[in-house]
């Protein structure tokens, strides 16, 4: 949930306005207005803050910043608040700010919370995004998941200030959590349904091979067994590599490149005694597999967020 709201002026970082109903149900403040002052000067009196859009993690909150015209807005939102509605509402907030307030009126502030009044419509605007059924449309929330997808907001820390040796010391803060779904590859194609069919077939026939290496064991014809393990090892590697195609993983063009070139030694060692057309299937399977490895990426499709 949103837990807070604040909108500053871009250029002295003057509060003009905020939330006001931060109360909790026993009668406490559910925030510490004074840490969040410190979190605000801390993150955009910098001289290397982002002029886009950013965030900054504590064990306990998420503040999301969106710079627009003369004014930043700042959400403070549960972690595990979504990041395409935090920005959504910020967008939000920022639209029907401008439209209420001009640029003169902006710089015409000379105190803190001069234009306090607009907590009348945030309130409204943050109980909406609090509650995420109510929302009917879904509209914004598309083009800020692509505006979010194309320009990702750039996460800042927290840096201490040591004063007595002018030190500056950045605060270990926890790796950025990823909000909604995680990615997923593309869906497998025919291509690659057939190669995963044909590397099935060159597994069993090493199946068979491996087999008749086992019965030859037990008479004296041995002069199989070196072809039979090189069997059973080539079942552990073309294994390996459906998994690479049908599993998203690190390094998946690497894994891809290494078990290509093991598969390939594999192959000359196994069928260069056999006929060309029989090599040539066995190195064209082995060859489509590591294609459709390298050529199945990362989903583009954007998070679908049931609201």
């Amino acid at each position: 949930m949103i837990v807070y709201a604040l909108i500053l002026r871009s250029r002295d970082l003057l509060p003009l306005t905020s939330t006001t109903n931060y109360q909790c149900s026993n009668g406490e403040s559910a925030i510490d207005l004074k840490l969040i002052n410190k979190i605000v000067k801390n993150v955009l009196k910098r001289p290397n803050t982002p002029k886009n859009k950013c965030f900054l993690r504590t064990n306990e909150k998420i503040y999301y910043f969106l710079p627009c015209l003369n004014i930043i807005c700042m959400g403070m939102c549960i972690p595990s608040y979504p990041q395409v509605l935090a920005y959504s509402f910020l967008e939000e907030l920022a639209g029907e700010f401008t439209k209420k307030y001009d640029r003169y009126k902006v710089e015409q502030a000379l105190r803190p919370y001069n234009l306090i009044e607009f907590d009348a419509t945030i309130h409204p605007i943050q109980q909406t995004y609090n509650k995420p059924q109510q929302l009917t449309s879904r509209i914004n929330l598309a083009e800020i998941t692509r505006d979010i997808s194309l320009d990702p907001p750039q996460e800042v820390f927290i840096v201490e200030t040591n004063s007595s040796n002018n030190i500056c010391t950045p605060q270990v803060i926890p790796p950025t959590v990823r909000v909604g779904p995680l990615p997923t590859l593309e869906p497998l194609s025919f291509i690659d349904k057939a190669s995963i069919v044909f590397t099935f077939c060159l597994i069993l026939n090493s199946v068979l091979m491996v087999m008749d290496t086992l019965r030859s064991l037990t008479t004296e014809e041995d002069n199989s067994l070196d072809t039979g393990w090189l069997h059973f090892c080539s079942i552990f590697f073309r294994l390996a590599q459906i998994y690479v195609l049908t599993h998203k993983q690190m390094y998946r063009s690497k894994k891809g490149w290494t078990l290509f070139l093991v598969l390939l030694g594999f192959d000359w060692l196994l069928y260069f005694t056999d006929t060309l057309w029989e090599v040539i299937l066995v190195f064209l399977i082995t060859t489509l597999t590591h294609s459709c490895i390298l050529r199945r990426k990362i989903a583009n499709k954007l998070p679908q967020y049931q609201i």
